[in-house]
C-alpha cells in the first residue's frame, strides 16, 4: 500500500513549475499536503520506534522519488533521533544565491512546522535534517529542525 502511494504522487504530484536560483518561491509555492513528501512524512512520523528502520527501507526502494521540476529526493535514513532527507536539488552550487538559500530554509522551517504530523514528532523530542545537494554533489542547505524551530 506504501509502495502504491509513493508510486502515485512520484507520478501525479510532480508540479511542473520552474524554479529560479534567485527566488524558490516559485518552487515552494505548490506544495500542498498531496505531494510525495508530505507521504513520506505522514509514514515516518506515524511510524513507531521499533519499526522506523523497516519502514525507511521500503520507502527508500522507491527512491530516487522526483518531488517537482528542480527537486529529486534521494532517500531517507534514521541516525538515533533524527530523520535526514536527502534531496538534489537542480542547480549548480554557484548558481544558487544567498536570497535563494535563506528563502529554502525558511520555506524547510515552515513547512515542517505546520504540519502537525510532523509537529507531533518533534514533540517527543526528535528531529528532522534535510540536506540539499547541487547537481554536483555541494551541500547547498543542511537544515535542521526540531520544536524549538516550530515555537513562538
Amino acid at each position: 500500500m506504501l509502495l502504491k502511494t509513493l508510486l502515485f504522487f512520484t507520478f501525479f504530484g510532480g508540479l511542473g513549475i520552474p524554479a529560479f536560483a534567485g527566488s524558490i518561491d516559485a518552487l515552494w509555492g505548490g506544495f500542498v499536503d498531496s505531494d510525495v513528501r508530505r507521504s513520506v512524512t505522514k509514514v515516518v512520523t506515524t511510524s513507531t520506534d521499533k519499526n522506523i528502520d523497516k519502514m525507511l527501507t521500503k520507502i527508500n526502494m522507491s527512491m530516487p522519488s522526483k518531488i517537482d521540476q528542480m527537486t529529486t529526493l534521494q532517500g531517507l535514513k534514521r541516525v538515533d533521533n533524527t530523520i535526514i532527507y536527502e534531496y538534489v536539488f537542480n542547480v549548480n552550487y554557484s548558481k544558487l544565491t544567498l536570497e535563494a538559500r535563506k528563502d529554502l530554509r525558511q520555506k524547510v522551517i515552515e513547512w515542517t512546522c505546520g504540519d502537525s504530523d510532523n509537529v507531533s514528532y518533534l514533540r517527543s523530542g526528535k528531529e528532522f535534517v534535510h540536506k540539499y545537494r547541487s547537481l554536483q554533489g555541494d551541500l547547498l542547505l543542511g537544515q535542521k529542525v526540531s520544536m524549538r524551530y516550530c515555537q513562538g
